[in-house]
């Protein structure tokens, strides 16, 4: 599936592939890696790894204790899967257990914050399911074909998410529609950006427009 998406996105993109814990794997984070994408891999608890110049020890010991958090490169996994990886930890105070993330970037490129981007899965799953495209109901069992029909729905998700943050970014500044930063950010959004999307994309279709424009 991934490389049937790669070759239709811009090679400008910087492409995070978010994925959680149940989906962790060192072929899949080759994989991503080979895309030339990176990785941002949730891992269990349990999950060693060994800093730069230490010992291979459970990755939650890097960070000492709740309320703490720790970036590095090292390896993670044991041989013969061991993989070159940062790892982000964040053990956020209350919370029974830390949030430990893999990617393929140097630490100096990525955050502690960068584990709240890994909410945006549940998003994802939400928009592909009940929220958005009702995937959750195909009856469809067979893996290849399950395989073009997610592919058909990360399209779809990529061109309303396009849409929609194009017609928003232009309603917050509409006299400079580039420069977005500059501009009041969105709070308490009622109507999500795939919807809007969505809507202004349906308008056009009904109008016998299909272009790929903005609009």
């Amino acid at each position: 599936m991934l490389e049937q998406l790669r070759p239709l996105l811009p090679k400008t993109w910087h492409v995070l592939v978010l994925c959680d814990r149940g989906l962790w794997s060192p072929t899949l984070d080759r994989v991503i890696d080979a895309a030339g994408w990176h990785p941002l891999m949730r891992v269990r608890n349990t999950s060693h790894f060994a800093p730069q110049g230490g010992c291979r020890v459970p990755a939650w010991l890097l960070l000492g204790g709740k309320g703490q958090a720790w970036v590095g490169a090292g390896q993670a996994f044991a041989p013969p899967r061991s993989l070159a990886a940062t790892l982000i930890g964040v053990w956020l105070a209350g919370q029974e257990e830390p949030y430990l993330v893999l990617t393929n970037l140097p630490p100096e490129q990525v955050g502690i914050a960068w584990y709240g981007l890994r909410v945006w899965i549940e998003a994802g799953f939400r928009l592909l399911k009940s929220g958005g495209w009702q995937g959750h109901k195909t009856r469809r069992t067979d893996c290849e074909r399950a395989a073009r029909h997610f592919v058909v729905l990360a399209i779809a998700t990529l061109w309303t998410l396009a849409y929609g943050t194009r017609l928003e970014e232009a309603a917050l500044c509409p006299t400079r529609p580039t420069q977005v930063s500059a501009c009041q950010p969105v709070r308490g959004r009622r109507v999500s950006v795939c919807r809007l999307g969505l809507m202004a994309l349906q308008r056009h279709w009904h109008r016998g427009v299909c272009g790929s424009g903005y609009g």
